[in-house]
């Protein structure tokens, strides 16, 4: 009987991260317009009015999944330290699905905001269990939190 119970506990476990990671930290009362219906995002617009401390909170969704410290570990995802200008299916000792690995894929704002909104749209058959953040400002946001805690280089004045 106690075997049951731990296994019990730990789907039920399971489906409260699931359900987190579904609701993206967004507001889920209408269903999520299709990306190909979208209006495009200005990320860069949407990055100079982002808050870090938000993306800090989203990010609560994500670490069950994935650290950020350098030489952290790789856990369900992969260690994100350096993702910014690194080609996708590269840090090294995780083991991505195919399509990620053998994509062209290089991590900036623009294309982690197009991961974040819909993984599974944006990159069919990759194997992150995550539905997206449908909010681009929530989006924006994350992608500062993530600039700053895994040593992206700062912006440049133009």
């Amino acid at each position: 009987m106690p075997n049951s119970l731990r296994i019990a506990v730990s789907i039920l476990g399971l489906g409260m991260l699931l359900s987190a990671c579904a609701d993206g930290g967004s507001d889920s009362s209408s269903p999520a317009a299709p990306a190909a219906d979208a209006a495009p995002v200005d990320i860069q617009a949407l990055l100079a009015a982002a808050d870090p401390e938000k993306g800090k909170v989203l990010f609560l969704q994500c670490r069950a999944c994935h650290s950020l410290e350098a030489g952290g570990a790789n856990k369900v995802g992969p260690n994100l330290h350096g993702i910014f200008g690194r080609k996708a299916g590269l840090t090294p000792g995780f083991s991505y699905s195919d399509v990620v690995a053998q994509s062209d894929i290089i991590w900036s704002a623009e294309t982690l905001n197009s991961w974040l909104e819909r993984p599974g749209e944006f990159l069919p058959g990759n194997r992150m269990v995550f539905v997206g953040i449908r909010k681009p400002e929530d989006r924006a946001s994350l992608i500062a939190y993530l600039k700053q805690e895994t040593g992206a280089a700062p912006a440049q004045p133009e």
